[in-house]
């Protein structure tokens, strides 16, 4: 990459690039004591087709750890993150990469601003629901939703969730409804997980949403060909407290209950999911129980519910970012390691 980072947001265009979006990236200049890195506004897009990156303009300002999501008209959503040098950010930019520029959302009239570390999902007819989050600096979390029009720039509300929650992750299933699976919330300053999953209806803003139990500690969600939902790997990221999930689960909207699958070959926490043509949804490098660094990628089989390992060698990082591409493969980019520090290296996976 141009740059050295970890924590980007990266998605992939209609025209089979990568755009690769913010993070953290090396600190700069003179250093009296304890350096904090950056977060960076800049962005890049790789090419698959010469194999190379290029600059590609800014977002309107710096966050990592942000998310993305590609709108049906080509430009970018991005949301959440956090700055160093202000905190947890509120705000949700949509960036037009024929442009290369940003333009910040402004929040509907009736609040001052939009919550922070929200879970944000694209729905069907191009709308984004925004779900959750901290309105308050992290002091309490929100059960409310809202509903983004990119056309308009206008918002609505969107059914209140059962539970408060920040940092889920959301599934949109084939019938519309969207599958909103842990994340946290906080009460006077003080964070608890959610160890559990709800449905929402955006189509009704006034319909209910009820809990459903989940057996352990989710990291992502992934939509499986045949509507179903895998939820895996196991905590936010890997750097948490390297806990051993437990056996994933495959959620099924038909009967709304999960159903344990597997279990892993190795049980990790922060992996990264991506499911590919075939069908399998690989899990990426993330920490055991140890807190061992697992250079492996593992694939789950929807067919038989079973993993297996397909590749090892994968470089021992993390806050990297990892895209599938049209022709299959999988570009893993950037990250930090122990022996490393914050690298500008990508790697191809072919599955």
């Amino acid at each position: 990459m141009t740059l050295a980072r970890e924590g980007q947001a990266a998605v992939r265009l209609d025209d089979g690039r990568v755009l690769i979006m913010g993070g953290t990236v090396p600190f700069t200049g003179v250093c009296g004591m304890a350096c904090i890195e950056p977060a960076t506004a800049s962005v890049e897009v790789y090419d698959p087709g010469t194999g190379k990156f290029s600059p590609n303009g800014s977002l309107s300002q710096p966050r990592s750890d942000g998310k993305a999501v590609l709108l049906h008209d080509g430009r970018v959503l991005v949301s959440g993150g956090y700055d160093p040098s202000v905190g947890w950010l509120n705000t949700i930019e949509i960036y037009d990469p024929a442009r290369r520029t940003s333009v910040v959302v402004k929040p509907p009239a009736d609040i001052q601003k939009l919550p922070a570390d929200p879970t944000v999902v694209l729905l069907s007819d191009g709308r984004a629901l925004i779900a959750g989050g901290s309105y308050d600096e992290y002091n309490s979390t929100s059960k409310v939703t809202l509903i983004f029009d990119p056309a308009s720039g206008g918002f609505s509300d969107g059914p209140l969730m059962a539970e408060p929650r920040q940092g889920a992750t959301a599934t949109l299933l084939d019938d519309g409804r969207v599958l909103i699976v842990e994340g946290e919330y906080y009460e006077n300053n003080y964070g608890y997980a959610n160890q559990n999953a709800e449905l929402i209806d955006p189509s009704h803003p006034l319909s209910g949403s009820s809990s459903l139990p989940l057996a352990f500690d989710a990291a992502t969600s992934t939509l499986l060909s045949d509507g179903r939902v895998l939820v895996a790997g196991g905590g936010p990221d890997a750097s948490g407290a390297c806990v051993t999930p437990n056996v994933p689960e495959v959620f099924d909207p038909g009967t709304e209950k999960f159903t344990p699958v597997g279990p892993m070959s190795t049980p990790r926490s922060g992996s990264a999911a991506i499911k590919i043509k075939d069908g399998r949804v690989l899990l990426l490098s993330a920490m055991d129980s140890s807190c061992a660094d697992k250079g492996t990628v593992e694939a789950f089989d929807p067919d038989s519910g079973t993993f297996q390992v397909i590749a090892t060698g994968l470089p021992k990082t993390s806050g990297y970012s990892a895209t599938l591409l049209d022709d299959g493969r999988i570009l893993i980019a950037g990250g930090t390691g122990e022996s490393t520090g914050l690298t500008t290296a990508s790697w191809l996976l072919k599955p």
